[in-house]
């Protein structure tokens, strides 16, 4: 009858409402992260860690190059047992400062809260390890041994940085080899530093963009790689 009709509509219209809230919600929450992206890029300092590793290309996370940061840091302004350590993670921040060296960061020191002083960050990932890891055991050395050994060399904080960087669909392939190519020491990522807040913008092989060196193999190959072989 026209009530079940009317009714019907009614559900109609309240589905229609729900799907378009979601969208709207959506919509502005990737609007808020873009903002909160921009505003760290064009607002913040700028920090370069080495690259330890990389991993390849995931087709179901988009076009992205990842790298992965992790930082060992022992000067920690609080206690640590084994009995606590858990309590930590990912609940830490880090101070960062430059080595003075060849323009690359350390972590400086890390704690529960962030103090006035220094540039602090709260990092993607954080954990209170012990210093020596177990691919440090001996090939003969007992299990009991080498735990005790273990326990006695301290505590560490492990932070981890950022690790996934969006490259422009054509470069992307082209990109992922470069940076394959590059070993740890000669492949850096770039970040900047705004309000605790850290974002990656760019991974850099011998002091160039992995998006620009992609782009001129891709144009150019042949004269790239004279280019790399003086």
């Amino acid at each position: 009858g026209a009530g079940q009709i009317l009714q019907e509509g009614l559900n109609m219209n309240k589905k229609t409402l729900i799907i378009a809230v979601a969208l709207v919600a959506q919509v502005v929450a990737i609007g808020w992260l873009i903002w909160r992206y921009e505003r760290v890029v064009s607002q913040g300092v700028e920090v370069r860690f080495a690259c330890q590793a990389y991993d390849p290309y995931d087709p179901l996370r988009g076009r992205y190059l990842r790298t992965r940061v992790s930082e060992d840091c022992t000067n920690m302004a609080f206690q640590v047992c084994e009995t606590n350590r858990y309590e930590f993670r990912n609940k830490l921040f880090a101070r960062l400062e430059s080595n003075g060296t060849n323009g690359l960061w350390r972590v400086a020191e890390v704690a529960a809260h962030p103090r006035a002083e220094g540039l602090w960050v709260r990092p993607k990932g954080s954990s209170v390890e012990y210093r020596i890891g177990w691919s440090e055991r001996g090939k003969d050395e007992k299990w009991e041994n080498f735990s005790k050994r273990r326990e006695r060399s301290g505590w560490k904080a492990v932070v981890t940085f950022p690790d996934q960087l969006f490259v422009n669909e054509k470069l992307a392939p082209e990109a992922e080899k470069v940076l394959r190519k590059a070993t740890g020491k000669s492949a850096v990522a770039v970040y900047r530093v705004y309000k605790g807040e850290i974002v990656i913008t760019d991974i850099e092989v011998e002091g160039k963009s992995v998006a620009e060196v992609a782009g001129a193999e891709a144009r150019h190959p042949e004269t790239a790689k004279r280019e790399k072989a003086k």
